[in-house]
């Protein structure tokens, strides 16, 4: 008779550990290296592809007399193309960033400062094109100005995140204990779990934005009229979903260690990505400074932890 209660309990634990295990095993699936390997060279068709159909839109808006206004709408400057295979170059930096969340918070980190520095690094590409209509009798307008801007913005973020890179190298590990060990391999299972997650409601996301563009496009060629793009952006709302996201693997990081350091240091990694997400929306030229500003502080963050965790390691030897 003592037991009749415990069953029910028992079985739903059972259960829920039985579906954990099939989530983690599904996460080593999905995110293996054949998948990885199959994806890159899927990308890299999409890009080349992309890249080429974008081109002849471009020759056909330039050549023919009278264009349907959606190949009008393409523009006439070649230069614009090239931030076509750049779309589906990020688009796997963003696959990369989930498949290497349950690896390190610090690997996570600096992925996402590696895709919104090939944001900027891409719409250098935008700004050139509009800025080769803006250079009139050999002086550049005011309006051109942005390409600059985006331009030594995006070689800081290249070096930035190398530097981000060599500081997480140097980062000092806590002493081993059987307690943080079991903690550590459940913390790695959860971020399983949230990956999957992730993974699936991003997929969501690009699929809600392809609809709006095809619904959009659908209108163009049905009214004749030029139709305004989606309200927000994919890598708008990608940025918002790390900062959850972020939070989360905040609160679970708790299972290693509830240490000062690390909740101090995950919860600034936070703020920056919060940082860059609001460097995002804000238009020239206050965005820039904005995303480098964030990894500036994603550094020197991490550089303090590491100078707390050699002296907590001193603290416990000496």
């Amino acid at each position: 008779m003592t037991t009749t209660p415990i069953e029910p309990e028992h079985g739903s634990h059972g259960t829920l550990l039985r579906l954990w295990l099939k989530l983690n095993t599904a996460h080593d699936l999905i995110f293996s290296d054949a998948n990885k390997s199959a994806l890159k060279h899927l990308v890299i068709k999409l890009s080349i592809a992309g890249f080429a159909i974008h081109l002849a839109l471009i020759f056909l808006a330039r050549s023919l007399p009278h264009p349907p206004l959606l190949i009008a709408e393409v523009g006439r400057n070649y230069l614009t193309a090239i931030s076509t295979p750049f779309s589906f170059i990020l688009f796997y930096e963003v696959l990369t960033l989930i498949a290497a969340l349950p690896a390190s918070t610090t690997r996570s980190i600096a992925n996402q400062f590696e895709i919104v520095s090939l944001i900027f690094i891409r719409d250098v590409f935008k700004d050139i094109a509009i800025a080769s209509q803006l250079v009139t009798g050999h002086r550049l307008a005011h309006d051109a100005l942005p390409v600059f801007l985006d331009m030594w913005a995006g070689l800081l973020m290249f070096l930035l995140v190398a530097i981000f890179q060599y500081v997480a190298l140097q980062r000092v590990r806590p002493p081993g204990t059987p307690d943080r060990a079991r903690g550590l391999r459940r913390f790695i299972a959860q971020k399983k779990v949230v990956a999957i997650g992730l993974a699936t409601l991003l997929l969501a996301m690009a699929t809600y934005n392809f609809g709006v563009f095809a619904i959009h496009t659908y209108r163009n060629l049905t009214t004749g009229q030029s139709m305004p793009g989606p309200a927000t952006t994919f890598y708008n709302d990608l940025f918002t979903v790390m900062i959850f996201t972020d939070v989360l693997i905040l609160i679970l990081s708790l299972v290693v260690s509830g240490q000062y350091e690390m909740v101090f240091r995950n919860a600034a990694f936070v703020v920056s990505i919060i940082l860059i997400r609001f460097s995002l929306t804000e238009g020239y030229p206050y965005g820039a400074p904005l995303a480098l500003v964030a990894m500036v502080f994603g550094i020197l963050t991490l550089l303090v932890f590491n100078f707390h965790m050699r002296l907590q390691n001193d603290l416990s030897t000496g």
